[in-house]
């Protein structure tokens, strides 16, 4: 499975999709980290970290932006036969379907934190970082740890309309198609008092400003069973799937 791993990296980091996506995060990223400073969520002096917060939160939009080149590469995937040709070389079902996904999820959710970070460096260039003195590097590893294991539960529901549909065009549309809706979701819980505490997307913000240790393991371990939920599923359909 690592090389089958290391080709599936290494195939994507040369695919146009993929340096399309990493041309986006940084352009859109460093252009967005000055517009969300006039949000001032936060009420944090102007600099890099209160951009990176406030990135951070804007997440449920970005996802949206973002989850269209991930179904793409996963589309892409069963349209050009690549899937059919590596288990044709001996390499199990198993093995070809998760160094596929994890690769995808990797890439995928590299960008978005290439996203927030880009936005947050332009702005440290201008005003600095400016973290108040209560912030140290264990708040901002619990803060990113939590958020990256979020966006892999978020984007692993790409992975499993990949093998459903497998199909390009379908697994872009139903996937960006659910996150938007997820999206509306959260925005119209917050109006409606909608249950909302656990979905995901609501998580990616209470943790910018409520990471302690509990929150932070339950938060975490939350997006680890959704994650593996997620992928089962998708591996047990992929597994019995007819690939044509």
């Amino acid at each position: 499975m690592k090389k089958l791993l290391k080709m599936e990296m290494y195939e994507i980091s040369h695919n146009y999709i993929y340096l399309l996506m990493i041309g986006i995060a940084i352009v859109y990223g460093a252009y967005s980290g000055y517009g969300d400073l006039e949000m001032n969520c936060y009420n944090l002096p102007i600099g890099g970290y209160e951009a990176l917060l406030a990135m951070l939160y804007d997440a449920p939009g970005t996802c949206i932006l973002i989850s269209a080149f991930p179904a793409l590469l996963i589309g892409k995937s069963f349209s050009n036969r690549t899937l059919i040709s590596k288990i044709s070389y001996g390499n199990s079902r198993g093995i070809v379907f998760f160094s596929k996904a994890i690769s995808i999820l990797i890439i995928t959710t590299a960008v978005m934190l290439i996203y927030s970070f880009s936005g947050a460096f332009a702005v440290t260039i201008k005003y600095g970082w400016n973290a108040p003195a209560e912030v140290n590097i264990i708040i901002l590893m619990k803060i990113l740890i939590c958020t990256t294991l979020l966006y892999l539960a978020i984007f692993s529901i790409i992975i499993f309309f990949g093998v459903i549909f497998r199909d390009n065009l379908k697994t872009v549309i139903v996937s960006v198609i659910t996150i938007l809706m997820n999206a509306i979701y959260l925005f119209v819980a917050r109006t409606m008092n909608l249950p909302l505490y656990m979905h995901p997307m609501n998580l990616l913000r209470v943790i910018l400003t409520h990471n302690s240790i509990f929150q932070f393991i339950s938060f975490s371990l939350e997006a680890i069973i959704l994650l593996g939920i997620i992928l089962t599923l998708s591996y047990n359909i992929f597994r019995n799937c007819e690939l044509k």
